[in-house]
């Protein structure tokens, strides 16, 4: 069983209201973009993280991102999934520029605008979704929004296209099977692994989080307590055979897939706190 207690796992979880209060007067917090008030955002449970970073945070129907204007790149992503969200909309496959994103960099002054889909190639990475396109399959519009490069991180195959993914799979399992789940992702910079994109000014992660809370699928954040379930996981962001991508070579002359089960995911599982230690996010207040 791969589910943790929430108990041992996670310790002083606190409300949303109290926490959005809290971070309403973040000196790190930039705006808030996106159609969505936070206090009314379906995607946030309670542990909303907080960060020590310079964030934007853009609230959308279809998640809650903490977006890093000197990294370009999500400090973290929130959304909810529950059985409605998986539907049969075919991935768009369209890339793109956030715009809303983009024209607020571009009135604030001088500084790098958003990611465009073309800063990733020649890189032999994958635009990395933190949120991801099979998560929001219930209409177009919404698998669309999941496309947005805000959404991206630079990944590597083995870790985009298999363990990641594979966690994935599971989580949408565990919510086809009568859960549902939030979720919390982002990038670990505690390696230097090179920095991607024209001006080199987009940092390759040294790793990939993961916090997936499990409620049954009539519960909602409310109901959030030391007794919900986590997964916590923090992945490698190497190719198959462990080597750093800072070594272009090997990046990209690694296969697109490696020869791991579905199961291979279940090697990175850690804690609340050690992603916490990693990442430099706070999941509660103390």
């Amino acid at each position: 069983m791969v589910i943790r207690n929430f108990r041992r796992s996670f310790v002083g979880i606190v409300l949303l209201a109290v926490h959005l209060v809290a971070l309403s007067a973040s000196a790190n917090l930039e705006v808030v973009l996106g159609g969505v008030p936070l206090q009314q955002n379906a995607n946030l449970s309670g542990i909303m993280p907080s960060s020590t970073q310079s964030e934007i945070l853009i609230s959308r129907n279809q998640y809650v991102l903490s977006y890093n204007r000197t990294r370009r790149a999500p400090n973290w992503a929130a959304w909810k999934i529950e059985a409605k969200q998986l539907g049969h909309s075919a991935r768009s496959n369209s890339f793109s520029r956030d715009g809303e994103l983009d024209n607020y960099l571009k009135d604030s002054g001088p500084g790098p605008l958003a990611v465009e889909p073309k800063d990733y190639e020649g890189s032999c990475f994958d635009r990395g979704h933190q949120v991801p396109s099979a998560d929001r399959t219930d209409d177009s519009e919404d698998n669309r929004a999941t496309f947005m490069m805000s959404n991206m991180v630079p990944q590597t195959s083995y870790l985009n296209r298999d363990i990641w993914e594979h966690l994935e799979q599971y989580t949408r399992n565990l919510v086809k099977s009568g859960k549902k789940v939030y979720v919390i992702a982002g990038p670990i910079y505690d390696q230097d692994f090179g920095a991607i994109g024209p001006l080199k000014d987009i940092p390759v992660p040294s790793h990939e989080f993961k916090i997936i809370l499990v409620l049954e699928a009539g519960q909602t954040a409310k109901d959030i307590s030391q007794n919900t379930s986590v997964v916590a996981v923090m992945m490698p962001n190497v190719t198959p055979n462990g080597n750093s991508p800072a070594d272009h070579a090997s990046l990209c002359a690694a296969p697109s897939h490696s020869s791991g089960g579905v199961e291979d995911w279940k090697q990175f599982q850690t804690t609340v706190p050690q992603i916490e230690q990693a990442s430099g996010l706070k999941f509660s207040i103390h």
